[in-house]
C-alpha cells in the first residue's frame, strides 16, 4: 500500500509515518523541517521512503508539491493530513497562522485528495482534526474552530462519496491528549496517550475504514459529555 503522511515531523504524524514504515508499505512523508524528514528515512532499512519539504499554508506550492510525490510514488492509496498548529493564548497574527494552516492549508490538500481520488476511482482520505471540534473554548476559539471546519469538510468529503464515489473512503481522526510539542508544557492534562498509541489506533480505524475515531478510543466519552454540557457548566469547567 502507498501511504502518504502530510506533516511527519514530529509528534503522531512521526509515529504515523513509523508505524507503515516498519510494515514495510511505501510511505511519503513531507514537512518543513527536512532534517527530520532525513532523519526518518536515515533510521529506517525499508528503502520505499520518500520525502518532500512542504509548508501547508502555501497552498498552490502544497497542492504541487503534493502532486509530484504521488508522481514520484506511483501514485497513493491513503493520503493522511496532520499537518496542524495552535498556541496557548495566541495573538492575532498566531490566530491567522493557526486558520492559514489549519483550514485553508488543510483544504487546498484535501480538495487535491478526493480529486486525486475521483480520478483513480478508489482511495481513502484521512484527516486528523480533533476532539476539539466538539465545541469551543476561552483558551483557543481559533483552534477549536479550525478543527471543527476540518470535520465538517470531511464530513461534506464522506456524504459526497457515499452518493457518487463508493469506493472513496474518508475518515475524520479526532485525538485527545497526545505527547506532543503543543501539550508538554500543560501538566494538568489527563488521559495523555503516547504518539505511538495514538498511531496504532489511528492504523486500526484507517484499516476498518471508519467514518470518525476517536484516539485514545475513551475520549468519545470526553466528546458525549462536551457535547450533552449546558453553557453554564461547561464555561465552569472550563
Amino acid at each position: 500500500m502507498k501511504i502518504i503522511i502530510v506533516g511527519a515531523t514530529s509528534g503522531i504524524g512521526k509515529s504515523i509515518a513509523e508505524h507503515y514504515i516498519s510494515k514495510n508499505h511505501t510511505v511519503g512523508i513531507t514537512g518543513r523541517r527536512t532534517e527530520k524528514l532525513s532523519e526518518i528515512k536515515s533510521n529506517s532499512t525499508n528503502t520505499e521512503i520518500y520525502a518532500a519539504f512542504m509548508d501547508v499554508a502555501n497552498t498552490e506550492e502544497s497542492r504541487m508539491g503534493l502532486a509530484a510525490l504521488v508522481e514520484q510514488m506511483g501514485g497513493c492509496d491513503v493520503l493522511i493530513i496532520n499537518a496542524g498548529v495552535g498556541f496557548p493564548k495566541a495573538t492575532y497574527e498566531q490566530e491567522m497562522q493557526v486558520v492559514d494552516i489549519n483550514a485553508r492549508g488543510f483544504m487546498a490538500l484535501a480538495n487535491w485528495g478526493f480529486e486525486y481520488f475521483k480520478t483513480q476511482k478508489k482511495g481513502h482520505l484521512v484527516g486528523i482534526s480533533s476532539v476539539a471540534a466538539t465545541r469551543s473554548s476561552p483558551y483557543a476559539p481559533e483552534y477549536h474552530a479550525t478543527k471543527a471546519f476540518m470535520s465538517s469538510y470531511l464530513q461534506g468529503l464522506r456524504y459526497r462519496s457515499a452518493k457518487w464515489y463508493k469506493n472513496i473512503h474518508v475518515t475524520d481522526i479526532r485525538p485527545g491528549f497526545v505527547e506532543t510539542a503543543m501539550t508538554e508544557e500543560n501538566k494538568t492534562m489527563f488521559w495523555v496517550a503516547t504518539p505511538q498509541k495514538a498511531a496504532r489506533q489511528i492504523a486500526e480505524a484507517i484499516e476498518s475504514k471508519k467514518a470518525v475515531a476517536y484516539v485514545t478510543k475513551r475520549y468519545v466519552l470526553i466528546a458525549w459529555l462536551m457535547k450533552l454540557m449546558p453553557d453554564w457548566i461547561y464555561t465552569k469547567v472550563m
